[in-house]
């Protein structure tokens, strides 16, 4: 399909919005999921881009920026590839493929963000000792702007070349590298599955990711319903736990009383 311009200067503004929600307002729309959600919205195909979001989601889960560190930005990634998958027609396999490069290509961007960012502060910072405390205003505003643009202008850019110029690209693409990125997108499940698994306590809770795996698999429950049956799961157990550290304060306040 191909996009209008209104729905281009939509994305393009979310892409600016998504990064400055992520540091500041923090409404939850910064989620990979969610930005595939709003982008295949946009574009009047939600299913792909939940189905491109939800998968990229995988890949973030059990990552986070500690120390300021600079991590993959999943969610510019995933607007790029659900906007990419959506406008040229391709599998959503090859979009995720696609999405992956451009996350890692976001942390060099936030790595210059950033370097820009300490240079700004060591302004404000003179300015304030010098008592001209618009620097500071200055500064607060330009580094709202840096932030924007950090994932404003790959999206625009994307939105602008990006579809003509991934046709021409697949065009002359060899029919056996489209079959390896299809592949390749969809083994990223199981790799963001794998990557989750090694920092929860699988081992110590693996007899329930049996039962998920025998319920889904063998019993063809869906999705939602082995969620909600670990849902319920995980209640029971959080109760159960609840009411034995009662029963345990309660006999440690009994034994203070005696004595």
């Amino acid at each position: 399909m191909e996009a209008n311009i209104f729905q281009l200067l939509l994305i393009i503004l979310y892409g600016c919005f998504i990064n400055f929600e992520k540091n500041s307002t923090m409404f939850g729309t910064y989620q990979p999921v969610t930005a595939g959600f709003v982008t295949g919205l946009i574009l009047g195909d939600v299913t792909t881009g939940l189905y491109i979001g939800g998968t990229l989601q995988l890949l973030s889960l059990g990552i986070s920026n500690f120390g300021g560190a600079s991590i993959p930005d999943y969610q510019t990634a995933s607007i790029v590839a659900t906007f990419i998958t959506i406008t040229t027609g391709q599998e959503a396999s090859v979009g995720i493929s696609i999405g992956i490069p451009v996350a890692l290509l976001m942390v060099q961007l936030d790595v210059i963000r950033n370097t820009i960012g300490i240079w700004m502060v060591h302004q404000a910072e003179a300015g304030a000792k010098k008592g001209n405390y618009g620097t500071i205003t200055k500064m607060q505003m330009f580094g709202v702007f840096l932030t924007a643009a950090t994932t404003g202008i790959p999206v625009a850019l994307a939105v602008i070349f990006g579809p003509s110029l991934i046709n021409t690209i697949l065009d002359h693409t060899p029919e056996w590298l489209t079959n390896g990125l299809t592949v390749a997108g969809g083994l990223l499940p199981a790799v963001g599955i794998g990557l989750l698994l090694r920092y929860l306590p699988a081992k110590e809770y693996f007899s329930y990711l049996v039962i998920g795996f025998v319920l889904s698999v063998y019993m063809n429950v869906p999705l939602l319903g082995v969620a909600l049956i670990g849902g319920a799961i995980a209640l029971i157990l959080f109760k159960k736990n609840s009411k034995e550290s009662s029963m345990v304060t309660q006999t440690v306040g009994g034994m203070d009383e005696d004595e």
